[in-house]
């Protein structure tokens, strides 16, 4: 989306400590006191957690990167929003999402890849018969502007 559209649109709010923010998006469970360590393992991780309810894992969270598990319900997603400095991707580890970015609709599985640039209005809401995980890879000082 260009800037001169972003700026018809009214800003809500603006967050960017992610614990908060994924709690206000519904995430029953937000574990960060594992981040940094230097090697973790993703099927240890989801075994662990399971997928009785919601949970996000902070894996990693330094001053260049930030790479958060994050397995939500069917139903379940984030606020619309964007980022104006900053490109942001995932990786579906199981299950399906609808990622809607300016207002268009794309299902992503297990496998998938997606990049969303900076300036461009997203929501993602996991689909299907169980939770989807996925990895957000980020910074966390990385404002989240509500729209």
């Amino acid at each position: 989306m260009k800037k001169q559209k972003l700026n018809k649109i009214k800003i809500l709010s603006k967050d960017r400590d992610v614990p908060k923010i994924l709690s206000k998006d519904g995430v029953e469970l937000v574990i960060t006191k594992f981040e940094n360590s230097r090697i973790q393992n993703t099927d240890n991780i989801k075994k662990k957690y399971g997928s009785k309810k919601s949970w996000a894992y902070r894996a990693i969270n330094t001053k260049s990167n930030s790479a958060t598990l994050i397995s939500q319900k069917p139903g379940e997603g984030n606020r619309v929003h964007y980022h104006s400095d900053w490109d942001e991707w995932w990786f579906i580890l199981k299950g399906k999402a609808k990622f809607e970015i300016n207002n268009k609709t794309y299902t992503v599985k297990k496998g998938d890849l997606v990049l969303i640039e900076r300036n461009n209005i997203h929501r993602i809401t996991a689909l299907g018969k169980s939770n989807c995980i996925r990895i957000a890879v980020s910074r966390s000082d990385v404002d989240h502007i509500y729209v």
